[in-house]
């Protein structure tokens, strides 16, 4: 489980009940914050928000020179550092706050807000799509050798491979897919309105040319070694124009 004090990137920025606004609002342009724990001898006594300068005291006339603690919030919801972020979430939403002090016991530790949790999410929808969005626009795994069971003649897996080859359901693949450095390999896209995805291959493993190669992809210039699928085919440069030995 995460946990609130996890999500706490800076020190949490304070001023005494005592401090004017003036200098109250001078640490906030400082600081590059939005709103100031205020305390009396490091207890927290109150919160103060750039609107609240604005609205509690510009547009009261209240001078420069009034207090901060005229103008904060007294009431301010807590949360403890070692609690769950779920529940943060559920304060955040029954609460209709944008910021919740972090408190260690009595030791202010830190501010986490909402913005705090929507980066969050934003991170982990990122990294959970990430795999798909790769394996969907990007595909660069290797694909592990088969295990086969029961040791087929070599005639017999020779014919099945060369059957796949020619499938319907393999319309881009002709024979068995074999390439050298300087050929093209083409990934092609099952989306509509998406490229296919080409590359130059400048490494083979094998004596033969058979997968995986390495490619450097032409959209973004990654490397990778690639094992490809039955959508993919290799375009060979023409004899003569480029080194055609296998790596």
């Amino acid at each position: 489980m995460a946990y609130v004090g996890s999500m706490i990137s800076r020190p949490p920025t304070t001023v005494e009940r005592s401090t004017t606004i003036a200098n109250a609002a001078r640490e906030m342009a400082r600081t590059g914050v939005g709103a100031l724990l205020v305390v009396d001898n490091e207890h927290l006594v109150g919160i103060v928000t750039d609107r609240d300068i604005v609205v509690r005291g510009m547009a009261r006339g209240i001078g420069a020179d009034g207090r901060i603690d005229a103008l904060m919030t007294t009431e301010v919801v807590t949360v403890p550092a070692g609690m769950g972020i779920e529940r943060a979430y559920e304060i955040f939403r029954d609460h209709a706050l944008r910021r919740l002090p972090v408190l260690d016991g009595r030791r202010i530790v830190g501010v986490v807000t909402v913005d705090d949790l929507l980066i969050r999410c934003q991170h982990e929808l990122a990294e959970l799509t990430r795999p798909l969005r790769d394996e969907t626009f990007a595909p660069q795994h290797e694909a592990a050798a088969p295990v086969v069971v029961g040791a087929p003649a070599a005639g017999a897996v020779a014919g099945t491979v060369a059957a796949l080859s020619h499938s319907a359901v393999f319309p881009h693949r002709i024979g068995v897919l074999r390439a050298h450095p300087g050929d093209t390999l083409i990934v092609h896209s099952h989306i509509p309105r998406t490229p296919d995805r080409l590359g130059e291959i400048f490494d083979v493993r094998s004596d033969v040319g058979d997968p995986p190669f390495a490619v450097r992809w032409a959209d973004n210039g990654h490397v990778t070694f690639v094992f490809p699928g039955p959508d993919a085919e290799v375009r060979h440069v023409p004899a003569g124009a480029a080194s055609r030995q296998p790596a």
